[in-house]
């Protein structure tokens, strides 16, 4: 019996497209399928939909959008639509295929950079103008193309990021690293930056990191790295904000990685808040404007 996934997995791969319209514009939708080189696992795929805007200009910028585990889920589409709107195209990958996530984000950083080489080679994309956001693993994923070392590592001709826009990830992860106990992620990897943009979006009632987890993770950071950065703390914001349900689980990860309970209340104002900062900070940094 054919399920409804593995239907789904047949049309990303036909490389079908389709346009679709809004009261704002409209944008050309093709469903895009590629191995991905030097991955962790084997036959390693992306999954994606490509959603390029109509305009009159010859390139456009671009932003990769990584969801979490659970894959196409509504929440990329939610800031897709938008970014489109303002002229941005955006190609929005999925890693996982319902195999759940691997040990370490660093193993999706050659689904990143090769997300980016597709998107570089494009007729209709701006090469140097590509940006990265993220969802939870997404967003430590889109923090991590942030690291020079790391970019050096798995970027192909010297390509690279020119804006990062994490939403709600585990910045204690990233602190926790520089004991040095990570085999992955070394304290280096951020000791040197790309030198692009980053805005970090989270909220004070996020059940992974606390009120200031990501404060932190600024403030540890070099400073001549920490100018880079910024910061969007929503008053009382969860984890997933911008989710379609709310829900309640059990997580290791949970309370800076002591275990409990992640709660994720959907609220559509943050939301539509964080959207909206989505698109003037992309708007900017990638002169869409």
């Amino acid at each position: 019996m054919i399920t409804l996934v593995q239907l789904l997995i047949v049309a990303l791969g036909l490389g079908c497209i389709v346009t679709t319209a809004s009261a704002q514009g409209s944008a050309t939708v093709e469903k895009i399928s590629f191995e991905v080189e030097g991955a962790f696992e084997r036959g390693a795929k992306v999954l994606g939909e490509l959603r390029i805007p109509d305009s009159d200009r010859n390139r456009l910028p671009a932003v990769v959008i990584i969801n979490s585990s659970p894959g196409f889920d509504g929440r990329g589409a939610f800031y897709a639509e938008a970014l489109n709107q303002a002229g941005i195209a955006t190609l929005e990958i999925d890693m996982f295929q319902g195999r759940g996530i691997p040990a370490s984000p660093v193993h999706n950083l050659p689904h990143a950079y090769q997300s980016l080489r597709y998107l570089a080679a494009h007729p209709r994309v701006n090469s140097g103008r590509v940006g990265i956001m993220g969802f939870s693993w997404g967003a430590q994923v889109s923090l991590l193309t942030n690291s020079a070392s790391l970019t050096r590592q798995y970027s192909d001709g010297g390509l690279s990021f020119a804006a990062h826009l994490p939403v709600y990830p585990q910045c204690w992860v990233f602190r926790t690293a520089r004991s040095g106990k990570d085999p992955l992620l070394k304290p280096p990897i951020f000791r040197e930056v790309t030198g692009r943009p980053v805005h970090i979006l989270t909220g004070d009632k996020d059940d992974y990191d606390g009120p200031d987890g990501c404060q932190l993770f600024l403030e540890w950071l070099p400073a001549h790295a920490r100018r880079y950065f910024s910061l969007t703390v929503y008053e009382g914001a969860t984890f997933a904000w911008d989710s379609r349900f709310s829900s309640a689980v059990y997580e290791a990860g949970a309370k800076r990685g002591q275990g409990g309970i992640v709660n994720v209340i959907a609220n559509s104002e943050i939301a539509r808040q964080s959207r909206q900062l989505a698109v003037r900070f992309f708007s900017t940094s990638l002169g869409a404007e």
